[in-house]
């Protein structure tokens, strides 16, 4: 993700292991109401009409289609059944593009620890120096 990319509207889920959550939603789904890169704020809202505020590492946002259909080719085969099934499903549900989709996706994410870091990624970067980027003259 480009690190200028807003993350308003995105669905996340806030950390399902986060220590020291002070809104104690770990686990749970939101919504991104506005991503302060400034200060490295993202402010979250949850279904029943509550707020609270995130570092980006602490949210976690779904992987490409792409990524989770590339990860699926190339490691399925050694993944446990039920693993496998979860990020198939998630896959699928991501065809549809839906909020729905997408919320259920989360879901089955997070019901599925085994599966949590093949389908899931931090929702943004936290700002610092890219070791990766080289710098041309």
């Amino acid at each position: 993700m480009n690190t200028n990319e807003k993350l308003n509207g995105t669905l996340v889920l806030v950390h399902p292991q986060l220590e020291n959550d002070p809104a104690a939603r770990q686990g749970k789904v939101a919504v991104v109401n506005y991503d302060r890169q400034q200060s490295n704020e993202v402010y979250v809202g949850f279904t029943d009409g509550t707020e609270a505020i995130y570092r980006p590492d602490q949210l976690l946002k779904l992987k490409s289609y792409e990524e989770i259909r590339q990860d699926l080719a190339d490691n399925g085969p050694a993944m446990k059944p039920d693993e496998f099934g979860a990020l198939y499903k998630i896959m699928m549900l991501q065809e549809r593009n839906t909020a729905q989709a997408n919320w259920s996706s989360l879901e089955i994410a997070r019901d599925n620890p085994g599966i949590l870091d093949r389908a899931l990624e931090p929702a943004r970067q936290e700002k610092g120096l890219d070791m990766q980027q080289g710098v041309e003259r």
